[in-house]
């Protein structure tokens, strides 16, 4: 079921429920009201029936003249009934009235009973198949007087409300179901439009598709926007791997054209002597070490997002940094000084910082004299490495950290050029940001990044 329907049926029921509750509301309002004025006449025509043998006799013989100009008068507005002491009717007009229990407990206990002090008690009571509401009032010296009225009238008139409201009820609805259909359809009516727009994208792989929700409600545009953001996302996403694609294809054809004019001169083994297939094999061997070396760190480029899925922790860094020191003293021999200052105690990734530290000692071993040392400082969440080299030129700072970039100067060494712009990324990820700048006393470079 679509939203608007769902909005259109939720819209719909809640206005029937209303009708509902309101509609038995006022009909037992109504109801009650008209109960409650038949019992006040009741109670006006039961107190004009008076007391005594006397009063009694009178009405008695007033009762028996109304019975004989029954023929040529109106049907009464009541039913009037008299009981003795004994429980016994002694009149009724036009018909006599059922009596219960209750009826002769009041007759017979209304001996000395004063017209302040009589007991008088209404109920409802069916007879010949019509709702009566009866009246039944203690007479001082004994017996009760009864008045009873037909509600026949007052059920009429409930009738008539309750189809009224029936009609009524089912017009609201209908008008209900019309207006929830139309609100619906405007409160999803920004949202339609995403989904139009999602469905663009998916079939065009339009990224630049966003969405303008300004005359929306606070939410329709908050998630209007948080879609206008994850397009921005995944047109970068695409921009990166667009650009990784182009840099690592120019970067491969140097090494591979290498490749294929050594194997082709190595084919033609009866023009070439040995000293010169030695030279081409050893030429083969490193080419192939470069472009390994190269293609390593294209796949680690590219799939830097795995970083992501590794959990954070607070690491101290000079701890990492040592790690990585004392890995690369084994393999080069090369003297690496830490100098930790300060708290590095950072919620990091250990592997991805461990990335970024190698990468940089890495470099500074490449680009330095074989005998200087290399310094690791680790000083309050920055890491930086220094070299003794010949330092970065002006003009290539700014693009240090960019991929696949090298100097004139290095581009005879063997490297990819990736190197730093992978620990640009991992910073990055971590909110941080990398620097270059140059020593105090002028000789090498400093590199590095904070967290």
């Amino acid at each position: 079921m679509s939203l608007r329907a769902q909005l259109t049926l939720a819209f719909t029921i809640l206005m029937t429920l209303i009708v509902a509750v309101s509609g038995f509301v006022a009909v037992n309002s109504a109801e009650n009201h008209l109960v409650s004025g038949v019992d006040d006449f009741l109670e006006k025509r039961v107190d004009n029936i008076g007391a005594g043998q006397e009063a009694r006799s009178k009405a008695e013989k007033n009762l028996i003249r109304l019975r004989n100009l029954e023929e040529i008068l109106s049907e009464p507005d009541s039913v009037t009934q008299l009981v003795n002491a004994k429980g016994e009717v002694i009149i009724a007009y036009p018909f006599k009235l059922p009596i219960n229990n209750s009826d002769i407990s009041l007759a017979t206990g209304s001996k000395d009973v004063s017209m302040r002090s009589r007991v008088t008690k209404i109920r409802t009571a069916q007879i010949n198949g019509d709702d009566y509401r009866i009246i039944s009032s203690q007479i001082p010296g004994g017996g009760i007087a009864q008045v009873a009225r037909d509600l026949t009238e007052v059920r009429s008139a409930v009738s008539g409300m309750v189809r009224s409201f029936l009609l009524l009820g089912l017009g609201a609805i209908a008008v209900g179901i019309l207006l929830g259909w139309v609100l619906a359809s405007r409160l999803t009516k920004p949202i339609t439009r995403l989904s139009k727009a999602a469905k663009h994208v998916a079939k065009t792989q339009d990224l630049q598709a966003y969405i303008d929700l300004d005359d929306g409600d606070l939410e329709v545009r908050a998630l209007a926007n948080s879609f206008n953001i994850m397009l921005q996302a995944l047109s970068e996403s695409r921009e990166q791997q667009r650009r990784l694609v182009a840099d690592a294809s120019h970067e491969l054809r140097t090494p591979l054209t290498s490749l294929r004019t050594n194997i082709e001169v190595l084919s033609r083994t009866n023009t070439i002597t040995e000293d010169e297939r030695e030279v081409i094999i050893n030429d083969l061997q490193s080419e192939i070490e470069e472009l390994s070396l190269l293609v390593g760190e294209i796949v680690e480029l590219a799939t830097a997002e795995s970083r992501e899925e590794e959990e954070f922790d607070e690491i101290d860094l000079s701890e990492i940094a040592l790690e990585v020191i004392q890995k690369f003293q084994r393999r080069s021999g090369r003297n690496i000084q830490l100098v930790a200052i300060g708290t590095s105690t950072r919620y990091v990734q250990r592997s991805s910082i461990n990335r970024a530290i190698s990468n940089l000692i890495d470099n500074a071993i490449k680009f330095s004299p074989k005998d200087s040392e290399v310094i690791v400082s680790v000083t309050d969440g920055r890491i930086e490495v220094r070299d003794f080299g010949l330092g970065v030129e002006d003009e290539d700072e700014s693009r240090l950290f960019d991929r696949f970039f090298r100097s004139v100067g290095t581009r005879d060494l063997p490297g990819s050029g990736l190197g730093l712009s992978i620990v640009h990324e991992i910073a990055k990820a971590h909110g941080g940001q990398v620097f270059v700048a140059e020593p105090e006393d002028g000789i090498g470079t400093i590199v590095g990044f904070t967290i």
